[in-house]
């Protein structure tokens, strides 16, 4: 064999070698948006659908492996599909209560939301790659333009509600009004208003638990959606402590949000007897507005305490 030969296919084996050796190498480094999700290559293993009425946007749950078969975490699709985009993300939660997410699948539906979402996906990546689920509802989801906000609301909301999927006990929003524990004496409903007699430190309460559901606008459409409120009120007739969980807020979350709990906050230190504080503020003919709804959700407490 001619000695050009001979370099020629000393030069193609090594070649093939070096490509051998990086395609190995490639097999190691993280890829797809799991993989970057973890910073390793991982294997997604028992996937299985998730059927859960109360739970709807939950698609499937799976395991995620390194590729040595260690479990990483619990896998979460879930699905959204809201005003400005249809969205499916992966939410993984590890055996330390860390909160990992990702944007599997998304379609903006219109350019505005198209050119904000690089701003959406900022904030995605940014809160959750190894928060602790505790620390979710301090995140801020409210800065930023309309499209923005309600983005950032309703990935808050969804990511929340697999954590509260995944952990499998039911938040005691009582506690959480109250910020401490509480002795349960007694509980009556009436209609949609739940009472539960409660003492806190010694001090007695009646607190009202009141859902409805009613109309909101998002600037581009009238929707439908829950409001669930917490009112405590003192032996004297006194609202003491209120509060609007953003977990059971069915509206346009962001500033929206926030507004309709200052509304809700205003009542604080009234008496449960007094003109409740009213609401016009439906943006269009067709549509209640949240704070609207609170209002109705207040007066109904009234009519039962």
């Amino acid at each position: 064999m001619k000695k050009e030969n001979i370099i020629l296919v000393l030069a193609f084996g090594l070649m093939v070698i070096l490509s051998i050796i990086m395609l190995g190498i490639q097999g190691f480094f993280p890829t797809t948006e799991l993989d970057k999700m973890f910073n390793q290559k991982v294997v997604v293993s028992n996937e299985q659908a998730v059927v859960d009425p109360e739970f709807v946007n939950i698609v499937s749950k799976a395991d995620v492996s390194t590729l040595g078969g260690a479990k990483l975490a619990d896998l979460y699709t879930v699905r959204v599909d809201h005003t400005y985009f249809y969205m499916e993300l992966y939410v993984a939660i590890d055996a330390t209560g860390k909160v990992y997410a990702r944007d599997k699948v998304v379609r903006t539906k219109d350019s505005t939301s198209q050119s904000y979402f690089p701003i959406v996906r900022e904030y995605l990546l940014k809160n959750y790659s190894g928060l602790y689920y505790e620390n979710i509802k301090y995140i801020d989801g409210a800065a930023g333009a309309t499209t923005i906000t309600v983005s950032r609301s309703i990935i808050k909301n969804t990511v929340s509600r697999v954590v509260l999927f995944h952990v499998g006990e039911p938040v005691d929003y009582v506690k959480e009004l109250f910020g401490k524990d509480y002795d349960l004496v007694s509980t009556e409903t009436f209609g949609h208003v739940n009472l539960y007699n409660v003492s806190v430190d010694g001090v007695s309460y009646r607190v009202f638990e009141a859902k409805d559901s009613g109309t909101y606008y998002d600037f581009q459409s009238t929707n439908e959606g829950e409001i669930t409120i917490y009112v405590a009120i003192d032996t004297t007739g006194t609202i003491k402590f209120v509060s609007m969980p953003e977990t059971l807020y069915g509206h346009s979350g962001g500033n929206f949000y926030n507004q309709t709990k200052a509304f809700l906050e205003s009542v604080l230190d009234q008496q449960i007897s007094s003109n409740m504080p009213d609401s016009t503020t439906g943006p269009t003919a067709n549509s209640n507005g949240s704070q609207f709804l609170v209002n109705l959700l207040l007066k109904d407490i009234q009519e039962v305490a």
